[in-house]
């Protein structure tokens, strides 16, 4: 059975205006897919490990090229469970408003979670690297106060930021729905919602067509 890993970047719950659209392209995508497993994964609610002196040497052993044993294999256990969780997802959806200019510090602490060498990505012998999660597609629904597609798009370093990351570790179909602006009145914010809402309907009719 396929699966489509949610993962909410906001901690407003449903006064959160990203997922006001985001259940439009879940209502949607499950009305097409019927069949499909929708894991919900709400970061605010998630009691994530922290990335601290003991987690972080795991890393250090891994980038050495070894494999993590004995008392770093228990201390990585839960944020190999979080890799494994995203890894064998089929579909992601990204539900995240924009906290000055980039995302939300949650979203951040997950990518510096699972983005991990040997699990999400390998470096190569003749240099460079290669991502390990292939073949697979991501939808990023995200709320913006401003307008960040004209003359403020030099401050946009979200969309920039989660197309670079996970492109790292080969997710390269990524479609975004930006809603934006949002914070200059009710009228425009309300405007500006239902046309990214029927973004997310149209979305979740195709996004496994495209």
């Amino acid at each position: 059975m396929k699966r489509l890993l949610h993962i909410i970047a906001t901690p407003r719950e449903e006064a959160s205006r990203t997922l006001q659209i985001s259940h439009v392209f879940l209502d949607t995508f499950k009305t097409v897919h019927p069949n499909w497993v929708v894991d919900e994964l709400d970061l605010d609610k998630e009691n994530l490990p922290p990335l601290n002196m003991k987690s972080v040497s795991g890393k250090y052993i891994l980038l050495q090229g070894s494999n993590l044993f004995g008392k770093a294999q228990e201390l990585w256990a839960e944020i190999l469970q979080h890799i494994e969780r995203f890894k064998t997802a089929d579909l992601f959806l990204i539900s995240t408003p924009m906290w000055n200019f980039h995302i939300p510090y949650l979203l951040k602490q997950y990518i510096d979670l699972i983005v991990q060498p040997k699990y999400l990505f390998q470096y190569k012998k003749e240099g460079g690297a290669e991502g390990l999660v292939l073949n697979k597609k991501m939808v990023i629904i995200t709320t913006r106060g401003g307008n960040y597609g004209g003359e403020l798009k030099n401050l946009d370093f979200q969309e920039p930021y989660l197309k670079a990351i996970f492109n790292f570790i080969g997710i390269t179909d990524i479609s975004f729905i930006n809603a934006e602006p949002t914070d200059m009145g009710l009228e425009k914010q309300k405007k500006q919602i239902a046309i990214a809402q029927q973004a997310a309907k149209e979305l979740g009719v195709t996004v496994m067509e495209l």
